[in-house]
């Protein structure tokens, strides 16, 4: 694993001296945590000590688990802040802020890449479908933006949950820093014309809570397709619908699910194309609806 980290470092030195001569890339940082989020305001600073010309916009206030939720008002005035150099926080949920950043701020100089997050907490099983984070990743890619989610997860242990995530807190860090070597290897390897990552696609990537020298690696993974549900509904005596979380949700995953990898010391990437299609199916829909 320390190799691995030492090649990340020559890839990050090498990436500079390569677009040395280039323009820097534009990029966008959005989520779903809020406009102070530690994640996403180390990010945007450090990337920007690298010579990036990095944009932030960021809901408000904390929109996690709101997915790909939007704020439709036509001719309706948002009371936009600007608490920094190019950070922007904006009155509505994470697809807002990226269309903002999108169709707004970065209108006439759109960025090379979108990076939503670095999130608090995973965003693998069914947190990924909820996710804001991952949503307003997803909404990039539909409108052809290279996009990235980030995340660093949790340790479901009694302990960790009792005391709001310690061992998250401090990798943090860590997880922001892997981010940000990421974009130098991207950097370095652009081509003139040519999009950062496959056009149409996105990255989900999940950190795990862990030393450096305790990470086993990278696994490619695909989300879970029939996830864990996180919520589940009790009616009460007087007709209400009384919300709790799914305690099978807050157990230690297992296997070999985005979830499970994940718990068990892994980096783990999921490709997403944000399209809501299915063709592979429609033989079997012809088939049964006659149509």
């Amino acid at each position: 694993m320390k190799m691995k980290f030492l090649a990340a470092a020559l890839l990050s030195t090498f990436a500079l001296a390569t677009c040395a001569g280039a323009a820097p890339l534009t990029i966008l940082i959005v989520n779903d945590d809020g406009c102070e989020s530690p994640g996403s305001v180390s990010l945007q600073e450090k990337l920007a000590a690298k010579g990036f010309d990095v944009w932030m916009v960021a809901p408000a206030t904390n929109q996690s688990g709101i997915g790909s939720a939007i704020t439709f008002r036509p001719g309706g005035v948002f009371e936009v802040k600007k608490t920094a150099d190019k950070r922007y926080c904006f009155p509505g949920t994470p697809a807002d802020a990226v269309d903002f950043g999108l169709r707004g701020i970065l209108k006439n100089s759109p960025p090379d890449l979108v990076i939503s997050g670095v999130n608090d907490g995973p965003n693998t099983g069914m947190a990924q479908i909820n996710s804001g984070t991952v949503s307003a990743a997803a909404r990039a890619v539909r409108y052809g933006f290279p996009a990235i989610a980030a995340s660093i997860g949790y340790l479901f242990t009694e302990q960790e949950m009792k005391n709001k995530w310690p061992s998250t807190r401090r990798y943090w860090p860590d997880s922001v820093d892997y981010v940000v070597g990421l974009v130098e290897t991207l950097s370095a390897g652009r081509e003139p014309g040519k999009p950062l990552l496959p056009k149409g696609s996105g990255l989900s990537i999940n950190y795990p809570p862990l030393a450096k020298a305790d990470i086993k690696g990278v696994r490619y993974v695909e989300n879970e397709m029939f996830p864990t549900p996180q919520i589940d509904y009790e009616l009460t005596a007087d007709g209400k619908a009384l919300q709790r979380l799914n305690p099978a949700a807050l157990a230690a995953p297992g296997g070999d699910t985005d979830s499970g990898l994940l718990s068990q010391g892994y980096i783990t990437w999921t490709l997403f194309d944000g399209a809501w299609n299915a063709p592979q199916f429609q033989a079997q829909y012809e088939a049964r609806l006659k149509q």
